[in-house]
């Protein structure tokens, strides 16, 4: 497959190809230009990262339509079954309603335009359309975006402070079980992970560093309370002799505004902060328990408890190893949410 091209509109072609910024009319112009010196669809599709059908189509409309037409948004390629408003109907659907599956879209198609897709061609529509099968996100019904954004605004002028050092903290409670997990897995096999019918719980009460992720402190214990919190925040102020402040981040859990707990912190440099209600998004620990999770809890399968026990304790004791992870996953760039069920 190859097309023709006159020595002039080559040359505009190679002009416009090195000043575009937009990806989507640099592989366009691209894949005419390889097209005219001989390459193959294959090996395009390889080079750009598109598939087949997509050189196919820019071929068909670039011998077909007016040069500008070509260039322009207006032109988005073949779609199927389905004209513009059609299409401009489907996705206004999609984004107004959630379908979970591939069969509920091709169902809604057919009742509502009378037009048939198999499943799999409803995918390949949907990815050119720009959607992707994912999980939902779930927020708190009552996150309020407007305290969130102050408080960011209020952690900003802590950690500009001099001699004082910024710690998120945050209980939790990891259950001695395995979880099934997405993964590669050869086709017509199945990968068998093996659980325990116990309901276990190692209770942790963590803090991290602000700037330093691999700086982490735990308590663990019986159960998360004032107690426990207390042997927390005194191994903050042992690790931070010289610090004129400790700013400790927290949750508004029932156990961070214990009478007993305040009255101690009183003769403290520790300075609780409390996170606005129904954030925890803006609590930095949360991506580490998450983190935590990924890398010993879930994949793994620990016979006993104190097999998983152990496991979590030497995970935080050797937490350095990952720390090229971390300061990765553990930066201070926080996401407001506002729930529209407020």
């Amino acid at each position: 497959m190859s097309i023709t091209i006159n020595t002039d509109e080559k040359l505009a072609l190679k002009k416009l190809q090195k000043q575009v910024q937009e990806r989507w009319l640099y592989v366009r112009i691209t894949s005419i230009l390889m097209l005219s010196e001989g390459f193959s669809v294959f090996q395009i599709s390889n080079i750009l990262g598109i598939d087949d059908n997509s050189v196919y189509r820019y071929q068909k409309a670039y011998n077909e339509l007016d040069l500008t037409v070509f260039l322009s948004r207006d032109y988005q390629g073949y779609f199927g079954k389905l004209d513009s408003v059609q299409l401009g109907k489907l996705c206004a659907e999609l984004n107004s309603k959630l379908y979970t599956s591939t069969q509920e879209v091709c169902l809604y198609v057919q009742k509502t335009f009378g037009v048939k897709y198999s499943c799999q061609g409803m995918c390949h529509l949907l990815e050119r359309l720009g959607f992707s099968y994912k999980k939902t996100k779930s927020v708190p019904c009552k996150a309020d975006k407007s305290k969130q954004e102050a408080f960011l605004e209020q952690l900003a002028v802590l950690l500009a402070e001099e001699d004082t050092v910024v710690y998120y903290t945050d209980g939790v409670h990891p259950t001695h079980n395995t979880r099934s997990l997405n993964g590669w897995i050869l086709k017509g096999e199945e990968r068998e992970i093996p659980t325990v019918s116990g309901r276990d719980r190692v209770n942790i009460n963590g803090a991290v560093n602000a700037r330093k992720p691999c700086e982490v402190f735990i308590e663990e214990g019986k159960t998360i309370d004032a107690q426990n919190t207390k042997a927390l925040y005194e191994q903050l102020i042992q690790a931070n002799p010289t610090a004129k402040k400790i700013y400790v981040i927290a949750d508004n859990a029932r156990y961070n505004r214990n009478k007993v707990l305040q009255e101690w912190l009183e003769n403290t440099k520790i300075v609780q902060v409390f996170l606005p209600p129904y954030s925890p998004n803006l609590n930095l620990i949360e991506r580490l328990w998450k983190f935590t999770r990924k890398k010993i809890i879930d994949p793994i399968f620990y016979r006993t408890k104190e097999e998983f026990r152990t496991a979590i304790l030497s995970f935080f004791k050797n937490i350095d190893q990952f720390e090229q992870e971390l300061e990765t996953l553990m930066t201070l760039n926080f996401r407001t949410i506002h729930s529209q069920f407020n």
